[in-house]
């Protein structure tokens, strides 16, 4: 094998965090390369269907064109991007990673902003039916499906919202999640729960997502009983959160019991060298604001680890 492509800085990822840390990295003169697995960069951008509403710009910006703004700043500042494919692989000891087509590169630190991915039911139909009447946001599709009936699968406040902002587009919503309990914020649960075209089922877990072209039905099992039950549906709204991705780690650095990336101060993980950043290590506050200020800390401690800063 050919030896690996050798840089000050590889950043896994290149979502906020990681393009955050390679911006304040280019500034302290270290070479940085950003490896990316999705068809472009900007991460969980890409999922913002919404405004963005908490973020010190002066004004609100809708999703898309926030991420629009990041990719052109990023292009502008000429980082390093190799995009379209994952890792595979990290090297604690050799401080390497290796993309699935066998490639390797080797740093003297490696940066961890893998983010987080949308926790998936795991039912027969679902990946199947993924964008023929399953999605993961009412925001984008609610058009698409205005006077029909649609499910909404969640107990969170996104999936109570979701419901709220399809019945208010004319739809006739279910609500399933799997407990009695809800996590969703109680001011939306009272919405919902009054909205004349929302019902809520709880206790009940989705089982199969039904459709040959479309989907067509949603089968589910109410409480621990075995009887499957089924209801009509042009569209299914997969709202149960996120969870990190962080497959490719297990085993090479210290995970938390969901998978996040545990560190210390300055983003460092269990193994020298290897820092993490963003949303991947926070489970507590996800947010923009969170993995932008964390991409730029971890540049912070790598410079000073390599001598570029002064004490």
């Amino acid at each position: 094998m050919p030896r690996p492509e050798r840089h000050d800085v590889l950043i896994v990822g290149a979502g906020v965090a990681g393009l955050s840390a390679a911006l304040w990295l280019r500034d302290f003169a270290l070479d940085a390369l950003v490896l990316e697995e999705a068809p472009q960069p900007g991460g969980q951008l890409h999922e913002i269907y919404g405004t963005i509403q908490n973020y010190l710009l002066g004004f609100e910006w809708e999703g898309r064109r926030f991420a629009g703004q990041v990719l052109n700043d990023a292009r502008a500042a000429t980082l390093r991007i190799l995009v379209g494919e994952a890792v595979a692989r990290l090297s604690v000891r050799g401080r390497w990673v290796e993309r699935a087509g066998g490639e390797r590169f080797s740093a003297r630190a490696i940066v961890i902003a893998t983010g987080l991915r949308r926790r998936r039911l795991g039912v027969p139909g679902e990946e199947a039916l993924l964008g023929r009447g399953v999605s993961h946001s009412a925001n984008r599709d609610r058009g698409r499906f205005s006077g029909k009936p649609v499910v909404v699968v969640g107990g969170g406040t996104a999936a109570v919202e979701d419901s709220i902002i399809c019945a208010d587009s004319g739809s006739d919503v279910t609500l399933l999640h799997h407990s009695k309990r809800f996590r969703a914020r109680s001011d939306f649960l009272e919405r919902a729960r009054a909205h004349s075209k929302i019902r809520i089922l709880s206790n009940a877990t989705v089982v199969e997502l039904v459709g040959t072209e479309r989907l067509e039905k949603v089968r589910y099992r109410v409480g621990g009983g075995r009887k499957v039950e089924e209801i009509a549906a042009d569209a299914a709204f997969i709202r149960i959160g996120w969870e990190p991705q962080t497959d490719r780690f297990r085993g090479v650095i210290r995970l938390d019991r969901a998978g996040f990336v545990k560190t210390r101060a300055g983003g460092l993980t269990s193994a020298p060298g290897i820092y993490a950043a963003g949303d991947v290590c926070s489970p507590r506050s996800p947010a923009i604001a969170n993995a932008a200020g964390q991409g730029a800390a971890v540049a912070w401690e790598i410079a000073r680890s390599l001598g570029r800063l002064k004490e």
